[in-house]
Parts: C-alpha cells; structure tokens; sequence
C-alpha cells in the first residue's frame, strides 16, 4: 500500500470528482452523488468559496 499523503487523497478526490458517472473505481461504479461530494471538498479545500454568499448554484444533469 502506498504512503497516505495528503497529495494522495487530493488525487483521489480528484479522479473521482472528474470520473464518469458509472465509471468503474476501486471495482465500484461512481455515482453521481460521488462527484459531487468530491468536487465539493475539492472546491472548499482550494478556498474557492466561503459558503456565505447569497448565489445559488444551479446542478444540470445531462444524463
């Protein structure tokens, strides 16, 4: 097993964050809800918003 760094983990948030829905990953196929939760704590962890701002954000999904 690899070392855990924390460049390890942003590299698997980020396979999956841009994976295809259904995309097979450690054996299971990535989910929709997947994404989102990674792109979220890639999102947060890059300081890209604060989370007090009246926007809403729109989620289309085209599939």
């Amino acid at each position: 097993m690899e070392r855990l760094t924390p460049d390890h983990v942003l590299g698997e948030l980020a396979a999956i964050a841009f994976a295809e829905p259904g995309a097979e990953r450690g054996g299971q196929a990535v989910k929709v809800a997947d994404k989102l939760r990674a792109l979220e704590l890639l999102y947060k962890h890059l300081g890209l918003g604060d989370g007090q701002t009246d926007e809403g954000v729109t989620i289309i999904d085209e599939a």
